[in-house]
């Protein structure tokens, strides 16, 4: 059985903020009109990536499942860093940080990521049985 799909709220939530984050990519990608082939096509494989995730996600393989998680955590962990110093620094605030769309793109994922790490909070602490199966 799928970790993610066990508690739809969880997952659906996740879905819906990485479709979120691939339509806020298409408006990012259309706003910077003087890309260079070469950067298109590392859009159109960043959303590729996002797709493979949502696909990680909904699959009954529980590797599969936690790959996704993983995904979604290393591949911007540079960025997410960057964007917790900057608002614990006080150099920028959340709402200057979403202002700018490629950041809030960055702070969507972030989100994904919270709301996937919850779930398996929930699972482990209020309902231990689950894991154990």
């Amino acid at each position: 059985m799928s970790v993610f799909r066990e508690r739809p709220a969880f997952y659906y939530t996740a879905v819906g903020l990485l479709v979120t984050y691939i339509i806020l990519t298409l408006i990012s990608l259309v706003s910077h009109r003087d890309v260079s082939g070469a950067d298109q096509f590392f859009y159109l494989k960043h959303i590729g990536m996002i797709f493979l995730n949502i696909y990680f996600l909904s699959s009954k393989n529980r590797f599969l499942n936690y790959l996704a998680l993983v995904w979604l955590i290393v591949l911007p962990f540079e960025r997410y860093v960057e964007i917790y110093s900057l608002v614990s620094s006080g150099s920028a605030s959340l709402w200057d940080l979403i202002a700018n769309i490629d950041e809030l793109r960055i702070v969507v994922l972030m989100v994904v990521v919270l709301v996937l790490v919850s779930k398996l909070a929930v699972d482990r602490y209020v309902n231990p049985k689950v894991i154990a199966e």
